[in-house]
């Protein structure tokens, strides 16, 4: 049974070769990659279940003993994150055929968005320093070749910020991987976990936690290492876009979580409370960002970095609540981030400029696509019952209890200024009557595209509605998390199974 925790790495590996031995974009090809993406999601679902009933699944590759060779860990919250990127990837997927005739799909885009996923699982498996660092390098290789892929000479520069600060980040996480091996002679997560708590109070131990929150700051969006994100996403295809804003950001987020509540010592509480002051000043700054922009994917880019600040405010929070809380906004958010901007690529595609001074009259011309949007802007505002109200809720719940007044203040402060930002979305598009000469082109392709954001938006919409059931599951991962104990026992149990294994 532990060797499906490889599934989700090879299987989307595999198809992405094979979409390179088919280069020219079919029906054919487009079924069999929705099909893979299907099938991803379906066993992310069996697979929540199933390490919540019987415990992690642990792999090995190679067969080597711990700590030697790649270890891979499908824990409860490594299992939600493989649910949330088949989600997100099979939406975005099917929103791009809906969008983009089969003869002017280009040919790289289905392998590589396979290959930018392959990255991202395998970033949320790994139980070993180094090898996450692959995992960043593979996703970001993508990232860098989807993200000029179909642009033109100025969009391509728009790509530069992105492209420089992440390779910068790279030859940093690098670096730290080093000194974390001449520190603990190992990468192994489990391995650095027991022999981190041994080193408390070493000014070594210090460094190393603050250059890993430096690098996880980075392909987060924390300020104030987030100026790369709101410049490069816009200049993205919309369902490229929209994977990026979901998925992307929450991968720095999820190491953050790991990193910090599972492989070293949680005395490191300075660096718990830089996390939640950095979370406070990008949530503000973000939310100011968004307020002063006029295009619809810019203020969506903003958001994404003053959205981001809440999960980490909760992860520098640093209790099991806390981590609860930030579990379940990273569900929220992937969901419903995501829906956005899809919905900002149906605009685009009605009104030709996603511009708040050239576009109006969307209620009256789509009001099912304008119910979407005012359900998922209500959403991320915060507006109870939706989704993203109890993520919040729990995250001021959490800080009020432990006295934090300034940013609960700051993330409330947010949530108003947030609310007024997407007020403004639907005052400019969609409430506003339809400037003159622009007139709407309603097409098929357009209702297929709405289509896909309403079936996202119904997955917000339950989330929201079932959240004791996905609060539940938050909870249940948080535990494991914090559980250091636990995630070592069950690694080097490996080493005690009766077949043994390889040593160097």
């Amino acid at each position: 049974m532990s060797s499906l925790a490889g599934a989700p790495i090879a299987v989307p590996l595999a198809a992405a070769l094979l979409a390179l031995l088919v280069p020219r974009p079919s029906v054919g090809r487009r079924l069999a990659v929705s099909l893979v993406l299907l099938a991803l999601l379906g066993f992310s679902l069996w697979l929540v279940d199933h390490v919540q009933a019987t415990g992690p699944l642990v792999l090995s590759w190679g067969g080597w003993v711990v700590p030697y060779g790649i270890v891979l860990v499908a824990d409860t919250l490594a299992a939600v994150m493989l649910c949330l990127s088949s989600l997100s990837g099979l939406a975005c997927v099917i929103y791009g055929f809906a969008e983009t005739p089969r003869r002017e799909e280009h040919p790289l885009r289905l392998p590589l968005v396979l290959l930018l996923i392959t990255g991202i699982h395998l970033s949320f498996l790994t139980g070993d320093l180094f090898n996450l660092f692959v995992a960043f390098e593979v996703f970001l290789l993508a990232s860098y070749a989807l993200m000029t892929l179909e642009a033109d000479a100025s969009r391509s520069r728009r790509a530069l910020p992105y492209v420089t600060i992440n390779l910068l980040g790279s030859a940093l996480f690098l670096c730290v991987c080093a000194f974390a091996y001449g520190l603990f002679g190992t990468l192994n997560f489990a391995e650095i976990s027991v022999r981190s708590s041994a080193m408390v109070g070493d000014v070594r131990l210090d460094i190393l936690g603050l250059l890993l929150l430096l690098v996880f700051a980075i392909k987060a969006g924390l300020f104030p290492l987030y100026y790369w994100l709101p410049i490069s996403y816009p200049a993205l295809p919309s369902p490229i876009a929209a994977f990026y804003a979901g998925m992307l950001t929450k991968v720095g987020v999820y190491v953050l979580i790991r990193v910090f509540g599972t492989v070293l010592p949680p005395e490191l509480t300075w660096l718990h409370a830089a996390i939640a002051w950095g979370a406070g000043l990008t949530m503000v700054i973000g939310v100011l960002g968004a307020v002063a922009q006029s295009r619809i994917q810019s203020i969506l880019s903003y958001h994404i970095v003053s959205q981001v600040g809440y999960m980490a405010l909760a992860v520098g929070l640093f209790s099991p609540y806390a981590f609860t809380a930030a579990i379940f906004y990273i569900i929220h958010h992937i969901v419903v981030k995501g829906a956005l901007f899809l919905v900002g690529g149906v605009i685009v595609r009605v009104q030709g400029t996603d511009h708040l001074n050239r576009t109006g009259g969307l209620w009256a011309a789509t009001p099912g696509l304008s119910f979407v949007f005012l359900l998922q802007a209500l959403s991320l505002a915060g507006l109870p019952p939706l989704s993203g109200f109890w993520g919040k809720f729990m995250i001021v719940k959490e800080g009020l209890s432990q006295g934090r007044w300034t940013l609960v203040a700051f993330s409330l402060i947010a949530s108003i200024l947030t609310l007024l930002s997407m007020l403004k979305i639907w005052l400019g598009a969609f409430w506003k009557t339809e400037p003159e000469g622009a007139p709407l082109a309603l097409t098929p392709a357009s209702r297929r595209m709405t289509a896909v954001v309403g079936l996202l938006a119904a997955v917000s919409l339950g989330i929201g509605l079932g959240a004791n059931h996905f609060v539940a599951i938050a909870e249940h991962a948080a535990r494991e998390t914090l559980d250091r104990t636990a995630y070592v026992n069950v690694v080097r149990a490996l080493n005690d199974q009766p077949e043994g294994g390889k040593h160097p």
